[in-house]
C-alpha cells in the first residue's frame, strides 16, 4: 500500500518546480509544506496536505482516495502584486493536470477553494494567496 496524497503532493511539487515560467515568479523559491525561516520572499509552498478521504470496498480494499493539496504563496508586504503573476502561472499549470506520480494516478486536478489574505506577524505584513487543488487519486494498475 502508499500513501496517495504524499503522491499527489510530490506531482503538484514536481510540476511546479518543471515549469520556468512560475519557478522565475517566484525567483525558484518552491517548497514542500513550509518556507525556511531564512528564505527570501516572495516563495511557493506546496502542501500541506488539506484532506485525504478513502474509498473503500465493503470488505475493506481502498479503491481510491479523494486528496486536496494546498498551493501557497507568500510575499513580504500587504500587497498581492508581487504574487500574482505566480498564481495564475500555477492556475495554468495545474488545472485539469493529469498523471503519475510514485506509481499513483492522479486522476485530474481542480482548483476548489482559492484563498486571499494578509496578516501581520510580530510586525511584519504578508500577503498569501492559498489555492487548493483536489483530485482523485489511486495506486497504477
Amino acid at each position: 500500500m502508499v500513501v496517495e496524497a504524499q503522491r499527489v503532493a510530490a506531482f503538484v511539487f514536481d510540476a511546479l518546480v518543471a515549469d520556468a515560467t512560475f519557478s522565475a515568479a517566484v525567483g525558484g523559491r518552491i517548497y514542500r509544506d513550509q518556507v525556511p525561516q531564512a528564505a527570501t520572499l516572495p516563495a511557493a509552498i506546496v502542501g500541506p496536505i488539506v484532506s485525504s478521504v478513502s474509498l473503500s470496498t465493503v470488505g475493506g480494499l481502498r479503491v481510491w482516495d479523494d486528496v486536496s493539496v494546498d498551493v501557497h504563496l507568500v510575499a513580504a508586504g500587504g500587497s498581492y502584486a508581487p504574487i500574482n503573476a505566480a498564481a495564475d502561472r500555477a492556475d495554468a499549470v495545474l488545472q485539469n493536470r493529469s498523471g503519475t506520480s510514485g506509481g499513483v494516478v492522479v486522476v485530474e486536478l481542480v482548483r476548489t477553494a482559492p484563498q486571499l489574505f494578509v496578516e501581520n506577524e510580530g510586525g511584519a505584513v504578508f500577503a498569501h494567496i492559498v489555492q487548493t487543488y483536489q483530485t482523485e487519486a489511486h495506486v497504477a494498475p
